[in-house]
C-alpha cells in the first residue's frame, strides 16, 4: 500500500484524496503521539483509552478504503462506494470516540443504534483485512468468529456459551475485551511512536550509519558480507516489526552482497531470512512483542528486554557461527579493506545518532519511564541532533517532518489493523470460554510430561503463527497456548518467550516460510531450497527456546555463576553442533571428528540443571570439545584436497 501513497496520480479530481489520505497518515501518528506526550492532561483533558483507540482505527479503516478510492483501477462505482465507507467508517469512529463513556453504559442493553454502529466498525475492519495484513489473519479470524456463533453446537467440553450475532458483533466491537482491547491499546499508544522513531532514523541518515559502523566491524573478517547482513538485520529487525519488510529493506542490498562474496544464491537468501526474523527478538522493541508482553504478563518492560537477551545473543551468535564456518570452508574472504568505511570517520561523522539510543535506556531503566514516554523524549532527541548535524552531507529539513509523519502513517494503518483483529479473537476467546477449555485439552494431551507439552505447544505456535504479523502471533498464541505451560509451572516471562520464538520460527519454516520465500525472490534461488536452507541455519532457535525452560538461568534468573555457566555451555554447544554440521572447524572436519562434535555439542547443550548431576555432560561436552579441535590442529585428519572447495556453501 505504501508505493500506492506514494505514485497516486494527482489529477483535480484525486488530489484532494491525496492530501485527505495524507491528513489521515498524519493524524494516524500524531494523536497516538500526543496522548503518550501526555499533552491531554496539560490541556486539562479527561481522555479514555477507547475514545483514542476508537479514533485512531477509523482513521487507519477510512485510510484504506480512501486509498482504493485514490488508485481508481475497479471503475467509478466501486470509487464512490469506497469513498461512501471511508466517510462512514470515520464518522461512526468519531462519533463513538466523542461519546465512549455515554456509549459503554447503554452497551449491556444492546439497543439498535449501538447494534448499527458496531456494525459499521465491524465490518470495515473484516472489509480491511485482506488488503492490509492478508489473507492468513482473515482466514484464522473467521475461524474464530465461526466459533463463536456455532460453538455451542459442538459437542463435549468444546461447546461454547451460546452468542447472537448482535451480542457477539456489540461485544467485540465495544467492549475493551475486544477489538478495543489490550493488543489495540499497546499498537496505538506503545507502538506507534517507536514507529515514528524508526521512520525518523531511516529519514536522517541513521540507516546509512549503522550499515557503515556493521561494514566497518564486520567486513574485515572472512565471511564479512554475509555478517555485516545479520548485524544490519538484527538491529533494524527490532525496530521495524515485520521480518517480511526487513527481508525486502535490507536484503535488496545484503544479499547481492553476499553473492558477490561467493555465497550461493540459497544461503544468502535464507540467511537474511533468518537474521530477519530474528530481529524481532531483539532489545529494545523487539517488534512491539516485548511491550504487548509486559502488558499481558503484567511485569515490567525492562524485565521482558532482559529475559529475551541471552536468547536473543544465542540466536545471533549462532548464525555469526554459521556464517563463519561456511565462509571458512567455502573459502569466502573479508571485503577488500579499500572497500570498507573507517570505523572512527563513521562514529566521527554520526556519533550524534547514538545519543537518541542513550536516552531511550536512561529513560527506560534509570527514570522507570513508561516506554512510551521513553520513545517520546527519544524522537525529540533524534530530531534536534538531525537538524543540527547532518551525516555525509545528509542533512533533515523542518518542514521534512510531515512526510515523516506520513510515512510513520503508512506503516501504522497495518498495525493498528492487525492488532484490532488481534483483539476479535480475543474477545471471542473471553466470551466463549475457547481459551480454559483449549488449555486444560493441551495439559490432558501431554499427559503430565512437561517436555512433551512444550513440543505440543511449540508445533501449535508455528502452524498458528504461519503467515501472520509479529504482533498477530504474539498475541494469538499468548492468549492460546502459554497458559498451558504457566499451569505447569513454566515461569510465565519463560513461557510467553517460548510461544514468541516458535511463533515466529513460522517465517522461516515450510510451507509457509514468508521471509524465506521474500529471501529467494531476491536471490534468484528456490523458495523451497531456500526455507530449507533457513531452517537448517536456525537449528538453534529451535532448541533454545526448550533450554529455557528447563535452565531458567537462560533468561537470566538465578545466581550469575549458573546464569554464565548455562551461557558458556550453550555457545560451546551452538558451535561444535553447527561445526559438525557444516564440516568445518579451523579446517575441513568429515568422518569420526563430525560425530564426535555433534555428540559433544548436544551433551553441552543439555541444561545442568535438568537432572541431577547433569553438569556433567557439560564437562562431557567440553573433554569431547577439547579433544576434537586439539587433533584438528596436531593434523589427525588428512587435509581434504583444495579441488573440493566449489566456492558454494553446502545446503
Amino acid at each position: 500500500m505504501g508505493s500506492a501513497d506514494h505514485n497516486a496520480p494527482m489529477t483535480p479530481r484525486a488530489s484532494w484524496a491525496t492530501l485527505l489520505a495524507l491528513t489521515l497518515n498524519i493524524l494516524l501518528v500524531a494523536l497516538p503521539v500526543a496522548y503518550a506526550a501526555n499533552l491531554q492532561r496539560q490541556l486539562g483533558l479527561s481522555v479514555y483509552d477507547a475514545q483514542l483507540l476508537v479514533t485512531v482505527l477509523s482513521i487507519a479503516l477510512a485510510r484504506g478504503f480512501l486509498q482504493i478510492h485514490i488508485e481508481g483501477e475497479k471503475g467509478p462505482l466501486l470509487r464512490g462506494l469506497m469513498l461512501f465507507c471511508a466517510a462512514l467508517t470515520l464518522g461512526v469512529g468519531f462519533y463513538v470516540g466523542l461519546f465512549y463513556p455515554e456509549i459503554s453504559m447503554d452497551a449491556p442493553f444492546m439497543p439498535p443504534w449501538l447494534i448499527a454502529l458496531s456494525g459499521v466498525l465491524f465490518g470495515a475492519l473484516m472489509l480491511s483485512l485482506r488488503r492490509s495484513v492478508g489473507m492468513g489473519i482473515l482466514v484464522v479470524v473467521l475461524l474464530f468468529l465461526g466459533y463463536g456463533l456455532f460453538g455451542h453446537l459442538l459437542p463435549g467440553e468444546l461447546r461454547s456459551r451460546p452468542s447472537s450475532a448482535a451480542e457477539l458483533v456489540t461485544y467485540l466491537a465495544i467492549d475493551a475485551n475486544g477489538m478495543l482491547g489490550t493488543a489495540l491499546k499497546v499498537g496505538v499508544v506503545i507502538v506507534i511512536p517507536y514507529l515514528l522513531f524508526g521512520q525518523l532514523l531511516a529519514r536522517c541518515g541513521a540507516a546509512d550509519f549503522f550499515n557503515d559502523i556493521a561494514l566497518a566491524g564486520m567486513g574485515r573478517f572472512r565471511g564479512g558480507p554475509a555478517k555485516v547482513a545479520v548485524a544490519a538485520s538484527g538491529l533494524f529487525g527490532s525496530i521495524s516489526g515485520s521480518a517480511v519488510g526487513n527481508v525486502v529493506g535490507t536484503g535488496v542490498v545484503t544479499i547481492p552482497m553476499m553473492k558477490r562474496a561467493g555465497f550461493s544464491g540459497t544461503y544468502a537468501g535464507a540467511v537474511e531470512a533468518v537474521a530477519s526474523t530474528g530481529g524481532q527478538l531483539v532489545p529494545p522493541v523487539m517488534g512491539a512483542a516485548a511491550f504487548i508482553m509486559a502488558d499481558f504478563i503484567g511485569v515490567d518492560y525492562a524485565v521482558v528486554m532482559l529475559a529475551a537477551l541471552p536468547s536473543a545473543a544465542l540466536y545471533y551468535l549462532a548464525i555469526f557461527i554459521n556464517v563463519d564456518l561456511n565462509a571458512g570452508k567455502a573459502g569466502v574472504t573479508a571485503i577488500p579493506h579499500e572497500d570498507l568505511p573507517s570505523a572512527l570517520g563513521t562514529l566521527r561523522e554520526g556519533w550524534h545518532f547514538l545519543l537518541p539510543f542513550a536516552v531511550l535506556f536512561y529513560g527506560l531503566f534509570e527514570l522507570n519511564m513508561r516506554p512510551e514516554r521513553a520513545a517520546i523524549w527519544a524522537i525529540v532527541t533524534l530530531f534536534a541532533v538531525s537538524l543540527a548535524f547532518g551525516y555525509k552531507g545528509r542533512r533533515i529539513a523542518l518542514r521534512e517532518s510531515w512526510s515523516v509523519l506520513g510515512e510513520a502513517g503508512i506503516a501504522a494503518s497495518g498495525l493498528v489493523i492487525v492488532c484490532a483483529a488481534a483483539g476479535l479473537i480475543i474477545g471471542v476467546l473471553n466470551i466463549s470460554g475457547l481459551a480454559f477449555n483449549l488449555t486444560l485439552h493441551i495439559i490432558n494431551a501431554s499427559g503430565g510430561s512437561v517436555f512433551l507439552l512444550a513440543l505440543i505447544t511449540a508445533l501449535i505456535s508455528i502452524v498458528l503463527g504461519m503467515g501472520m504479523p509479529t504482533v498477530g502471533v504474539y498475541v494469538l498464541l499468548a492468549t492460546l497456548v502459554a497458559p498451558a505451560l504457566v499451569e505447569v509451572g513454566v515461569p510465565v516471562v519463560a513461557a510467553h518467550l517460548f510461544v514468541l520464538y516458535f511463533g515466529l520460527l513460522s517465517m522461516v519454516t515450510p510451507p509457509v516460510a514468508l521471509a524465506a520465500f521474500a529471501g529467494a525472490n531476491i536471490a534468484q534461488s528456490s523458495p523451497w531450497d531456500t526455507s530449507l536452507a533457513a531452517m537448517k541455519l536456525a537449528w538453534p532457535a529451535y532448541i533454545v527456546p526448550f533450554l529455557f525452560i528447563f535452565a531458567p538461568s537462560l533468561i537470566l534468573e538465578g545466581d550469575w555463576l549458573h546464569i554464565l555457566w548455562a551461557l558458556g555451555s550453550a555457545i560451546l554447544g551452538i558451535l561444535m553442533v553447527t561445526a559438525a554440521m557444516v564440516g568445518f572447524l579451523h579446517r575441513r572436519v568429515s568422518g569420526l571428528w563430525r560425530g564426535l562434535l555433534g555428540l559433544g555439542g548436544l551433551l553441552a547443550l543439555l541444561p545442568a540443571g535438568l537432572f541431577p548431576s547433569a553438569i556433567w555432560t557439560d564437562v562431557a561436552g567440553v573433554a569431547i570439545f577439547a579433544l576434537v579441535y586439539a587433533s584438528l590442529l596436531r593434523g589427525a585428519e588428512p587435509r581434504r584436497p583444495l579441488s573440493h572447495a566449489t566456492g558454494q556453501t553446502e545446503k
